[in-house]
């Protein structure tokens, strides 16, 4: 029987998580290495003297990420392939590097102390218990019904989206959602237009499955229709509630030009459609309400979400709702792939948001990252001289920070990590740049608010010298 270096602690995070983290963390530094077979369900549970169901929902979260896979009367399978040639800066196998680093403004890191999880346990505790006699691991290719149609509610109560559940699938991340919809897409026929600046997972993605992709500029209110027009793209990808790199949210003016676009005659026998990741529309701290654009145009809309992070730590879970006229296709061509999420995680999240529990998180998240969102730009505002612009009031866990300084985008990163400060650019985002000063991308999520003033307090120190 192997032993495992693990010592559970009962009165941190729930007792899979941690499970979950330990392999998770060997699998990243090589200790466990592509081709291994982690120990059985039974083993593993004996030595940690821990239940089967848990150590099984641990093993399940890692294959929905990607690091494992299941093979029928061997095991779980370690798929992922530690990059121990070039080690990750921001990795937890650097550790000298992360002593230095004091405050750590990487996006999407967050306070996993803030999710409730003593709700979301009980729910998954009474699943347990109601299936323990019998359980199908693999599930619904499409995502589980409960879910989806939970979702579709949600989704059509706060973003106006129609759709009903037969054209929701469920995914681990929007990312592979949208992989999975270039496999639906002929990539002979449609060309692709994306934000630029835009997000350069979503640029790559659809590069990687060989279409033609054009860079669209922004104009104040969105992307340009204009340039759009222009591109011939038949396919545009677009994130209205916030445009990542620029924080614009796309006004109702400029929605309603999209629809028009998508709406018009396209040549060569090809058909528009719109794509629209509606990221983290959940974080807006302003008054306004701005429907999706699916919601004005459900026939031509491909319309990809996620639960965030911030809101639920313990899983990755996205969704993408089809046009009606797509679903045939989706059954032709991707039926029958595996569902990346396990369907505890989905059975869970289903009761989760039924009962009430993720819109009362939901209240209570925005109004925890206002505070911060607040302390950042008071504190920037101290030191608005030395910047150009900053970008993000309104919306998200991160802003954009324009700096005035001939100083390139890695001096600034390289001269805030000496005071300890880590930082990240922004020109990844861009297809083809043309920004006069560098900017830098500050995520706030995992940092208090006497952390936040400290960082920006440092980071002047460290571009511009003592104030």
């Amino acid at each position: 029987m192997r032993e495992l270096s693990l010592e559970l602690l009962p009165n941190q995070a729930p007792l899979f998580f941690q499970i979950y983290g330990y392999f998770k963390d060997g699998i990243r530094q090589g200790q466990l290495p592509y081709g291994s077979f982690l120990p059985s369900i039974r083993s593993c549970a004996h030595t940690l003297k821990v239940s089967k169901n848990t150590v099984e929902t641990a093993y399940q979260l890692l294959v929905s990420e990607g690091y494992l896979r299941t093979i029928p009367k061997k095991g779980y399978q370690v798929v992922h392939q530690a990059e121990t040639l070039v080690p990750d800066p921001g990795s937890a196998s650097n550790d000298a590097l992360n002593k230095e680093i004091q405050i750590d403004f990487r996006y999407g890191n967050i306070e996993l102390s803030a999710f409730p999880f003593h709700p979301w346990n009980k729910a998954r505790n009474t699943l347990i218990a109601h299936y323990q006699s019998k359980y199908e691991v693999e599930g619904n290719s499409q995502g589980e019904y409960l879910l989806r149609n939970e979702l579709s509610r949600l989704l059509y109560e706060s973003r106006g989206v129609v759709s009903g559940p037969g054209q929701m699938i469920i995914g681990s991340t929007p990312q592979q959602l949208l992989s999975l919809l270039s496999q639906l897409l002929d990539r002979n026929r449609n060309v692709i237009g994306v934000e630029n600046p835009g997000y350069d997972g979503a640029r790559n993605t659809l590069i990687n499955h060989g279409f033609q992709v054009r860079a669209i500029p922004l104009a104040e209110d969105g992307i340009s229709i204009e340039e759009l027009e222009k591109s011939r793209a038949n396919v545009v990808y677009v994130s209205p509630s916030q445009q990542f790199r620029n924080k614009l949210a796309m006004s109702q003016d400029k929605r309603q030009q999209l629809i028009r676009w998508v709406r018009s005659r396209a040549g060569a026998g090809s058909v528009k459609y719109i794509i629209e990741d509606d990221y983290e529309w959940e974080f807006r701290y302003d008054d306004r309400y701005l429907p999706s654009i699916q919601s004005l145009a459900p026939e031509k809309i491909m319309y990809i979400g996620s639960i965030s992070k911030t809101l639920l730590p313990v899983a990755n879970l996205s969704y993408l709702v089809l046009p009606k006229a797509m679903l045939p296709l989706f059954r032709l061509k991707v039926r029958e792939y595996d569902q990346p999420v396990s369907r505890l995680d989905q059975l869970t999240l289903a009761h989760y948001i039924a009962d009430g529990y993720w819109h009362k998180h939901l209240l209570k998240m925005r109004k925890h990252y206002e505070e911060k969102r607040e302390a950042l730009f008071e504190a920037i505002s101290r030191y608005e001289s030395y910047f150009v612009e900053v970008e993000g009031k309104d919306t998200g866990l991160h802003a954009i920070l324009t700096v005035k300084t001939t100083k390139s985008e890695s001096e600034l990163i390289a001269s805030a990590l000496e005071k300890g400060v880590k930082v990240y650019g922004t020109s990844r985002y861009w297809l083809h740049p043309t920004s006069e000063y560098p900017t830098i991308l500050l995520g706030y999520g995992a940092l208090s608010c006497d952390e936040i003033r400290m960082g920006i307090r440092r980071l002047t120190e460290a571009w511009f010298g003592p104030a």
